[in-house]
Order: C-alpha cells, then sequence, then structure tokens
C-alpha cells in the first residue's frame, strides 16, 4: 500500500497537476519520463521541477523529485510573440 505524498512548501495535499515520485522508483534516471515530457511539452504543456527544497524525505529518508505540469493559454502565447 502506498502512503499518500505531500508537498512541504505548503501545508496542502498535492494538486493534480503535480507529480512526486520516489528517487527509488527510478523515474528519474528513465528515458521514458524524458519522452513523456517531450510528448508534454509539444502538445502545450509546460513541465517545471519542484524545488527538492520543498519536497519531504520518504519513510526511509529517500528524496523525492516532483514536477507541475501546466497547460500553457493560447492567449498567453499570443500575447508573448508579439
Amino acid at each position: 500500500m502506498s502512503s499518500p505524498r505531500f508537498i512541504v512548501k505548503e501545508i496542502r495535499e498535492q494538486h493534480d497537476n503535480e507529480f512526486i515520485f520516489g528517487v527509488s522508483e527510478r523515474v528519474v534516471a528513465c528515458k521514458e519520463i524524458n519522452r513523456l515530457f517531450m510528448f508534454l511539452r509539444e502538445d502545450g504543456y509546460q513541465v517545471y521541477s519542484i524545488d527538492k527544497r520543498s519536497l519531504p524525505d520518504d519513510t526511509n529518508g529517500n528524496s523525492l523529485v516532483g514536477w507541475v505540469i501546466k497547460k500553457e493559454n493560447s492567449k498567453e502565447k499570443d500575447n508573448e510573440e508579439r
């Protein structure tokens, strides 16, 4: 059974667009995560790393890694291009 994961930056549950993985899950070293991020970016999403200082350690003392994924608004994109 997996335990819930929380972001320490604020005392709140993680948002639906925030993804946190334990280092033991080997996501960071996986080529597939990079492919996923490229796919998301090509589809207009922005992927941001969550600062390690904002994340707790897991129950074994291992660091966690996390990302926030946001959909880029087309209006904002049009304004940036002008």
